[in-house]
């Protein structure tokens, strides 16, 4: 029989909401060992069943012959609970199930050959991938990528010739279901065992239930900051303030933002939590409303949208508690293997703390000329003058480059910083907020090694390097005078870290990192 098996989490609520979407219990119940096994399902339409013997085994006389029937069958014991899912109902199973179940498991079994891996890189331009294999057991991955899927050979035959693992474990064996605990005493038997595999995980959250409390924990958090506004310079929280302009979508044109919450619309720019906060003190209107129904609107010199998006989709936030983090208006969970992985490729990157490079707010205003600049162009010349630089801050180049967003020519900034033959973008802001400067270096690189930018036109020379030089608002990736990246609570900021390394490095160059602290 095969058998797509979830370890559940929520029985009650699973229940509750099969009986709302009409799942009814059919058949006898089945005793297995430890477990009382329920077979419960839905008839929707006109196809032809496949699984007609699982509705035979429990005694079943008159089965449909066609489909569109969900089937799950709920095996219920004092300490585990278990759900097996044919037809279409795996959707339904998995929101209430264990989602690291399936790959705990793949963890601790010995794999006789490996057959297939679907993976994706998060937060790259990467799409998701799908790798066979060949006469190997060895799972191989790339930093920074994440699996969702394992097809392999188990070693112990018990389990069958193949075992597929993704949210759930799904082999064919054939061990009947009045035999089935013997299936599941071993499944828990392994998961006890050492792990043998490391396998990453970084996956989106799409149950509802688990949306809104994290939703709620956020919001919460951030009603406490608001509370203390003005006392502290620390916060969870960051603006993505280049969320549209600069890192996916580029405007050619000049343009002003504007800011709308329901009738109330202003030109102003959001940079940080604290021009929230500002805007929430100045219309009256609550914190959680600004950034659930707020918009920022991009116009033209002409007063003419460009681009509209939701205020929520700038936010970054992490709650470490519970590995999770929202980035781009959605939650992600990522498990400690996929946070070990990317920060095995960080600390191959050189790092470069030089104490005399801390600014102060104060310190970086006294280098003012006018009212125009702003702080990272201040900061850009200072560099470049200690440091004998060239400034290529605001230095724009049109180029034609084809990615994924659209295939036409834009504006690409190349570098804020030349040192050398090390092209340097810089960027001041909280652990988060610093992607930007991570993707910006790498679109450069790429652009420059495809020579879609003639350099020897622009007097410019071929790079060696390429660095990002964080001006971090946090202090907490500093300790004892060195920097320790682990201390950034930002696994977005560090997932593109390490893809950036990866890639900069495929283009024979030599990826850096400078990091200063900026004291506000």
């Amino acid at each position: 029989m095969q058998y797509n098996i979830f370890k559940l989490e929520n029985k009650e609520e699973l229940k509750k909401e099969m009986l709302e979407r009409n799942f009814e219990k059919i058949g006898n119940e089945i005793e297995s060992g430890k477990y009382k096994l329920n077979l419960y399902y839905k008839y929707d339409n006109d196809l032809k069943l496949s699984w007609k013997n699982i509705l035979v085994e429990f005694g079943e006389t008159n089965p449909p012959a066609r489909t569109g029937i969900s089937g799950i069958i709920i095996c219920e014991s004092c300490n585990n609970n278990y759900a097996i899912t044919y037809g279409a109902s795996s959707f339904l199973a998995q929101k209430y199930s264990d989602r690291e179940f399936g790959f705990n498991f793949a963890k601790r079994i010995e794999l006789k050959e490996m057959k297939r891996k679907s993976s994706m890189t998060p937060h790259s331009r990467r799409n998701s991938s799908i790798t066979s294999f060949k006469n190997t057991k060895t799972i191989v991955f790339d930093s920074g990528e994440n699996i969702t899927s394992l097809s392999f050979t188990p070693d112990n035959e018990f389990y069958g010739k193949r075992i597929d693992i993704g949210k759930s474990i799904k082999l064919k064996t054939d061990i009947s279901l009045s035999d089935i605990y013997q299936l599941f005493d071993q499944i828990e038997s392994d998961v006890s065992n050492n792990i043998i595999n490391r396998i990453p995980l970084l996956t989106k959250i799409t149950n509802a239930d688990e949306i809104e409390r994290y939703d709620k924990m956020m919001y919460d958090s951030l009603s406490k900051e608001f509370d203390t506004y003005g006392n502290s310079n620390s916060s969870q929280f960051s603006m993505n303030e280049f969320y549209i302009v600069g890192s996916s979508i580029y405007f050619e044109e000049d343009h002003t933002q504007v800011v709308k919450v329901g009738k109330y619309e202003e030109e102003i720019e959001l940079h940080n939590l604290n021009d929230l906060f500002e805007l929430s003190k100045n219309i009256g209107v609550d914190i959680q409303t600004i950034i659930e129904r707020g918009k920022i609107i991009y116009k033209d010199s002409s007063n003419e949208k460009i681009y509209t998006e939701s205020i929520r989709k700038y936010i970054n936030y992490e709650i470490e508690s519970e590995n999770v983090s929202l980035y781009n208006d959605e939650w992600f969970y990522y498990n400690d293997d996929y946070y070990d992985l990317v920060m095995n490729e960080i600390k191959t990157i050189e790092i470069e703390y030089n104490s005399s490079d801390d600014y102060t707010k104060e310190q970086i205003e006294t280098f003012r000329v006018n009212e125009k600049e702003y702080r990272e162009e201040i900061l850009n010349k200072i560099l470049s003058k200690k440091y004998n630089g060239r400034l290529l801050d605001r230095d724009m180049f049109i180029s034609k480059y084809e990615n994924e967003y659209f295939n036409s020519e834009y504006k690409i900034e190349l570098a804020d910083l030349l040192l050398d033959n090390e092209y340097v973008s810089v960027k001041i802001g909280s652990a988060q907020a610093l992607s930007y400067c991570v993707d910006q270096s790498d679109l450069s690189a790429k652009l420059i090694d495809a020579k879609k930018i003639n350099l020897e036109e622009k007097g410019l020379p071929i790079p060696d390097k390429f660095g990002v030089w964080f001006y971090m608002e946090s202090n907490s990736a500093f300790e004892n005078g060195t920097v320790n990246l682990q201390k950034i609570h930002s696994i977005m900021l560090l997932s593109k870290l390490s893809t950036w390394s990866k890639n900069i490095k495929i283009l024979g160059k030599t990826p850096v990192i400078h990091i200063n602290k900026y004291i506000k």
